[in-house]
């Protein structure tokens, strides 16, 4: 039976790990290992709509977050020239567009993205788009932005006001017991730490599931990105409810709001270019002087187990495809529920729990490198980049099995049915393949009159906003200083 249970890493994914135990489990005795001295990526984060997820588990109101962290309210991402063609189209994640026809199962807005080839941005998503809200204290919008180290400083406060231990150390060696289980950590100074379970949360670095013989899947064939610089801009604007998400020369680059500043990255493969080219390239698109704040190397793929022994991993340690479409968070999240049902009552002789939670994180892994891959199927081929997707991107093989399905008719559900933690399903891939122009609308149109005729023209487009959104009050600057004001008693 497990008491004690040792997360090392002190990043959002060894906090949130942290947070959540902590509320799911109270009687176990938690504690963050983590070393002042290695820093965290930090270049400013998005979510997805799990994390509201995580804010009831864990008893976090919208007020506190938005107060604490320089949070902003997020409607979902923008994709700016993926096309090569000047056009934009919006994803969103929201639970909102998944009302769907309890006749066909086919969620509405689907209907309408397919069937009438609108521009989302221009027809169904108006109120968001245009970052006005009706009343900021409405939970509508379910993702954020944050300044990661004002959320890094905030999960900190959380966990010491939950009587969560926090040591600073480096651990700098794992012991092993005859049985192959992690025995002891050891610090810098040589302290020695044991624990019941441990929490790998050490980003790319992987320090204990790599002792434990967890090996890396290399995704690079179907996803190439590999290097990001970071840099910081200022507000010329109000602030904008959405992330974007610009193709350049040789990947694409992030606008995230917080609060106070822009933070931008470009994520690109340095086969095609190298580091000075990529900010030469972003320098000329910003009036303003840019400094780089951060430089970031990485590898697309995810361990082939996640959970060995005594020990699980979770967030960058565990899977890092890239940026786009703010997987990390989300997928940390996803990892956790997963955990939680299972870890207090787990032993050390049921091998068969570790492998029913390593399919499933393994499926959720998968789950992201094909929807992120999906991005890359692209009309354009005007740089060396861009004709290498296009023409030499090895396809996952979820994406040749389904996607020239998916583009003759409705994204089929029952291939997302299976996992109910996977991140992103047939609506989020009815989105992206509408923007990229991947349907065949003529033959859906035909489907589309064909066998939903039962259902009025009025039932399948009305997806008029409430009320509410068209009584728009308050830019999104306006909200988020309405939310700023509020007393701290309101939760």
């Amino acid at each position: 039976m497990i008491k004690n249970v040792c997360i090392v890493g002190g990043g959002t994914a060894g906090l949130i790990s942290a947070l959540m135990l902590n509320s799911a489990h109270p009687h176990l005795k938690i504690t963050l290992i983590e070393s002042s001295k290695i820093g965290i990526i930090g270049v400013g984060e998005g979510s997805t709509e799990h994390w509201s997820t995580f804010m009831k588990a864990v008893g976090i109101s919208r007020i506190d977050l938005i107060k604490n962290t320089g949070a902003t309210l997020k409607s979902g991402i923008r994709f700016d020239n993926w096309n090569g063609d000047g056009k934009t189209y919006f994803h969103s994640l929201s639970e909102m567009f998944s009302i769907h026809d309890s006749y066909t199962g086919i969620p509405y807005t689907m209907m309408r993205l397919v069937g009438e080839n609108v521009d989302p941005l221009k027809t169904m998503w108006p109120h968001w788009i245009e970052s006005k809200v009706a009343d900021p204290f409405n939970e509508v919008f379910a993702q954020y932005h944050f300044d990661t180290f004002k959320l890094n400083s905030y999960f900190h406060k959380l966990c010491q006001e939950r009587n969560i231990t926090i040591i600073d150390d480096e651990i700098v060696d794992i012991t092993l017991d005859e049985n192959g289980f992690v025995d002891s950590l050891t610090g810098v100074d040589g302290a020695v730490y044991n624990y019941d379970f441990y929490v790998d949360s050490t980003g790319f670095k992987r320090i204990i599931i790599n002792k434990l013989g967890a090996k890396w899947i290399d995704c690079s064939e179907q996803l190439p990105m590999n290097s990001a610089i970071a840099f910081p801009t200022g507000y010329k604007e109000d602030i904008p409810a959405y992330t974007i998400s610009k193709a350049m020369n040789a990947g694409w680059r992030w606008r995230i709001p917080t609060q106070e500043r822009f933070g931008n990255g470009y994520v690109f493969c340095d086969s095609f270019i190298n580091e000075t080219q990529a900010f030469d390239e972003v320098q000329s698109e910003f009036d303003e002087p840019l400094t780089i704040g951060k430089k970031v190397k990485f590898s697309a793929g995810y361990v082939d187990k996640f959970w060995i022994k005594n020990c699980v991993t979770i967030g960058l340690a565990g899977m890092f495809v890239e940026p786009l479409e703010a997987s990390s968070i989300g997928s940390t999240i996803q990892m956790m529920r997963a955990v939680i049902p299972i870890l207090p009552m787990w032993e050390r002789n049921d091998d068969v729990t570790i492998k029913t939670y390593n399919k499933i994180i393994n499926e959720i892994a998968t789950n992201i490198v094909d929807f992120i891959q999906l991005h890359y199927f692209v009309k354009r081929e005007d740089t060396e980049f861009w004709k290498w997707c296009k023409h030499n991107i090895k396809m996952t093989e979820f994406n040749q099995e389904y996607l020239e399905t998916f583009k003759n008719r409705f994204v089929g559900i029952t291939p997302f049915f299976h996992n109910t933690l996977t991140m992103f399903k047939g609506l989020n891939y009815a989105q992206v393949m509408h923007g990229l122009g991947l349907f065949n609308t003529e033959k859906i149109k035909q489907l589309y009159d064909n066998s939903l005729s039962h259902l009025t023209a009025q039932s399948m487009l009305d997806l008029t906003p409430h009320p509410d959104f068209l009584m728009r009050k308050y830019t999104h600057r306006e909200a988020l200083n309405e939310i700023l004001k509020a007393p701290d008693s309101w939760k």
